[in-house]
Formats: structure tokens, sequence, C-alpha cells
């Protein structure tokens, strides 16, 4: 079997500091100290907050995209850090990505909001330094998918928080299934029209799968200091959680996953054998209660909650529409009604259910807030 690869941490270390210095302006200002900086809400849990990023790939299958290529995935890792006087990421923590943010994403999001050029500062500092030692102990760990069309920086924030309560949290961002990926530590960025073949949503909703497959069985190689704390009898997926019954069936299926949270808005409800199932929705889900009683279920719905509003753009979208008016009615499209109630509950029933199902802690999935409901079904 040929080796995996997974880049020096220590020469994307010293990449990111030469590509930080040297990133342009794509405005006429003089840069955004001035500008408005949208902010996640801080962390709750009592451990500081590390972030690093890496590439792995995987050298035995092909990627279906591009079949002259092995399969690469991108990797965000936060995890309960010691702080001391490390510094704190930008929100886009890659250079390469933050750069095609600030040259190329930024001036049409602009142009969609209705905002000028350098009105929001879309590079704002987070709650997570880099590249901090870890904290002691032994951390339970959550591999986290964003759906189609979405990259890993949106469950920045939900990482976060989970990371601060004591787990160990690796969002993945699937190439040519995201808007853009950065190809850590080079500078190259990769878009979808950068494949060279068309591949049928099935199959990639299957390459997804295989993805996080391989992210969990190689969990204890992904970085020296980090994996020593990683407890890997104790694994957990959010975000994406598959397409299908099938799909879901085989991620519950992986080694030590002991819980499963699906928090894309729209996730139809299956039946994971023993494994504990969470479900984060905008609307009613009918049906579950007809499911075999076999495993621990819980639904919250979040009435008005879109797939958007359960990640970071939630929060962050309603701070713009908030300072400028105009962008209000495209915000109200994209996030719906619910925040900051969607996004906070969604980083609470994660951290509780979670810790109720890999640390054995007596947590109810949420804390009910008015106009949530949570709808529990145990075996």
């Amino acid at each position: 079997m040929r080796r995996r690869q997974l880049t020096s941490a220590l020469v994307g270390f010293l990449l990111a500091g030469i590509a930080v210095m040297a990133l342009p302006h794509h405005g006429d200002t003089d840069g955004w100290r001035a500008t408005f900086s949208p902010a996640l809400p801080p962390p709750t849990g009592p451990h500081d907050v590390g972030v690093r990023r890496m590439r792995l790939v995987d050298e035995d299958r092909r990627d279906p995209w591009r079949p002259d290529s092995d399969r690469t995935v991108m990797l965000d890792v936060h995890y309960p850090a010691d702080a001391g006087s490390t510094p704190l990421a930008h929100y886009a923590v890659a250079p390469a990505l933050t750069e095609f943010g600030r040259l190329a994403w930024a001036p049409g999001e602009e142009r969609r909001l209705g905002l000028l050029p350098d009105e929001v500062n879309w590079m704002f500092r987070t709650h997570s330094h880099e590249w901090a030692p870890p904290a002691t102990g032994s951390f339970p760990v959550l591999v986290g998918s964003p759906p189609p069309g979405v990259m890993r920086s949106a469950y920045t924030g939900i990482a976060e928080e989970l990371a601060s309560r004591g787990f160990v949290v690796v969002t993945v961002d699937h190439p040519f299934d995201a808007p853009v990926v950065d190809l850590y530590p080079t500078r190259r960025v990769i878009e979808p029209t950068d494949a060279a073949t068309t591949v049928a949503r099935l199959d990639a909703d299957t390459t997804r799968v295989s993805d996080l497959e391989y992210v969990t069985s190689h969990l204890d190689g992904l970085d020296r200091q980090v994996s020593r704390v990683m407890d890997l009898r104790r694994i957990g997926l959010f975000g994406w959680t598959g397409a299908n019954a099938a799909q879901r069936a085989h991620l519950t299926g992986l080694p030590a996953v002991a819980g499963i949270a699906d928090t894309t808005g729209a996730a139809d409800v299956t039946d994971t054998g023993g494994v504990p199932l969470l479900v984060v929705a905008g609307s009613p889900v009918g049906g579950h209660r007809d499911l075999p009683r076999s495993g621990w279920r819980a639904i919250v719905t979040i009435p008005g909650a879109s797939p958007r509003s359960l990640t970071d753009d939630g929060v962050m979208l309603a701070q713009i529409a908030t300072r400028y008016p105009r962008a209000e009615p495209v915000v109200r499209r994209d996030i719906g009604e619910a925040q900051p109630l969607a996004y906070r509950t969604v980083r609470r029933s994660l951290a509780s259910f979670f810790d109720k199902h890999l640390n054995g802690a007596a947590a109810d999935p949420t804390a009910v807030e008015p106009g949530v409901t949570v709808d529990v079904v145990a075996p």
C-alpha cells in the first residue's frame, strides 16, 4: 500500500507568514482597520482553542473530478489548547484561501449584498490561536463535513465552541464539491471549474463518504502533537452525514463512531442502529417515530431556520444586515428569520449531544428556548 502524505507543519507555518504579509487589497481603501468586522460568538467552554490546518492525501484513491490525481482533502483541526501568546487566526486561516477571498470571492458577495468594496472585513480574527500547543488531557474527536457548496470555514465558530468544551474538532473540505479549497501549504486553490470531468451527485456524495472514512481512519497520524491528545475510542460525526440511508449507515458503521449529528437543516431521519442520532432542522421532520427504536435519537426543530443559518453564515450575515440595512432583504432570503436563535441552538445542541453520548454526561440535546422543539426517541 502506498503511504499517505501529510504536509509539514513547520514549512506551512513559514509559508503562511510570508503569504499573509504579501496579501493585496481588492478595494480602494487603505486597509480594513476602519471597516466593519463581523464577530463569531466567543466559545463558552473552559479551554482555550488552538487551530492547525493540514492536507491529507489518499494515494490509493483517484479523485473522480481529476482522475489524474490522488484524492486530497483539506482539514482544519480545532482543539483544547494552552494558548499562551500564540496569535489569533483569521476567519480563513489558510493564506491562499484568504487571498482568494479578498481578490475574487469578496467583490461578488459585496455586489450580491448591495455593499461597497471593503465595507466588510471578511478576514476578521477568530477566537482560535494558530499552532498553539494542545492542552493536557485525552479528548474525544469530532469530524465535521459541510454540505455541498459550503466550505469548512463555515463551521469555525461551531468548532471553536466544541473545542472549548473538550473536543478535538476536525472539519473537512471536499475539493470540487466546495466553492474553493486551498491546497495548503502551497498557494494553489481548487474551484469546481478546475474539474476535468463531470461527476453525478450520487457519485459526489459517495466520494464524500469515502473522504470521511479516510479521515477517521487516519486521525492518529494527522499531527504529532494533537494526535497524542485524541481519544480515538470516542469519535463523533456532524454536519453532512450522508445523502441517503445507505450512506449514513456506512458512516455510523465506521470504527469508534459513537454519535452522529446532522446539522444541514434538511436531512431525512434514518435508522442508525445503536448509534445515537441528532438532527437539527428548520421544519418538522415527519415519520421518524415509525422507525425502529434501535437507537437513541433527537430531532431539534427551529422554525424558520434555513440551512445557512445553521452555519457561521447565520450569525455573520445577520450582523452585516444590522450594520447595513440595505443588505437585509438578501440576508433574510439566505438565513431566514431565526437568528440569532438558530446559530445559538445548533452550537448548544451539538455540545450537549456529544457530551452526553461521547462523555457520558447527563445532558439534554439542547436547552429548550421559546420556539424550539426537541423530540427525543429512546430505545
